[in-house]
């Protein structure tokens, strides 16, 4: 008997448990629809955000954001039938998140992670720490985020279109060899300056370029999310000494001090807080990042399909 009871609440929880995920899936779908089939009205009344000025204004975020999340689902191809719903909570947590976003950036952060929450096999799922995050973001934050995520993609696309060429045989390279690897080394080079470029302009865009020492980088550093690109130490000279005589001592202790100096002033550098976003490279006119994502700041750009 006692057998019996046990299988059927097993079956009657199951049960509950399809009905639940089959009504979020409607609610879902609901929410999904275009403005004109009356949006705005499910977010309202579906997830009950209240207040005057705030609620409307929670319930524009929210119905901007729902239609980003359709955008997101329709360019991957995804059919709504096929949508896979997320636990309640986390349904509650992304439609809140996005209806308190007023910013379009950080408001496109979480229409990312919600279309990729419920985008089938899709691999990500809304993480407590990814929406802790979203919901510390600036909007300047959020534009260091994606100005990062730009970067990679730019880089890769760069890597993608960027083409090589060996000659059969490299003790004779032929005239027309010679030839083709100027004009493709020509046209690397270009495809090169236009992604800087395409760099440089992003970062004006988004007013990367005026931030400097003053707090900026406190929250993603904190959250985990950027870190300082490393640096090596400075002193990497070789010391030969012909004899240990008094002169080849000290000549050994003082190459030692100044490694050990090099060693500090390094790691003093890589664990304080960024300076700027972006730096001249030290050759040619290239620019070079001064931070770059964590590894999970990597995982929160991937799950907001910023990358």
């Amino acid at each position: 008997m006692a057998k019996e009871e046990e299988t059927g609440g097993s079956s009657l929880e199951n049960s509950l448990g399809k009905e639940i995920g089959a009504a979020l899936g409607d609610i879902i779908r609901g929410l999904l629809k275009k403005p004109a089939e009356e949006a705005g009205n499910l977010i309202a009344d579906g997830i009950g955000i209240l207040g005057d000025r705030v609620r409307r204004k929670r319930e524009n975020n929210a119905q901007l954001g729902m239609e980003e999340v359709r955008k997101k689902l329709e360019a991957d191809g995804v059919d709504m039938k096929d949508i896979t719903p997320p636990e309640e909570e986390e349904l509650h947590l992304l439609v809140n998140g996005m209806s308190l976003a007023g910013d379009e950036t950080v408001r496109d952060m979480w229409a990312g992670l919600f279309a990729k929450a419920i985008e089938p096999d899709s691999g990500i799922i809304a993480e407590r720490h990814f929406i802790s995050v979203l919901e510390s973001l600036s909007p300047m934050d959020a534009k260091i985020i994606d100005f990062l995520a730009f970067t990679i993609k730019t880089d890769r696309d760069l890597r993608r279109k960027a083409q090589d060429f060996r000659p059969k045989d490299i003790a004779n390279i032929t005239p027309e060899e010679v030839n083709k690897m100027d004009a493709l080394r020509s046209t690397n080079a270009n495809l090169q300056n236009e992604a800087i470029q395409s760099i440089i302009d992003k970062a004006a865009e988004y007013g990367i370029n005026s931030l400097s020492v003053g707090g900026w980088s406190d929250n993603l550093v904190r959250q985990g999310v950027i870190e300082r690109v490393p640096m090596g130490p400075s002193y990497r000279e070789n010391v030969r000494v012909d004899s240990f005589d008094r002169r080849g001592l000290a000549t050994i202790v003082n190459h030692l001090n100044r490694q050990v100096e090099s060693i500090h002033t390094t790691a003093a550098r890589n664990s304080s807080p960024p300076e700027r976003v972006i730096g001249k490279a030290p050759f040619g006119h290239q620019v070079q990042l001064e931070i770059q994502f964590t590894r999970f700041g990597r995982r929160l750009a991937e799950a907001c399909g910023l990358i």
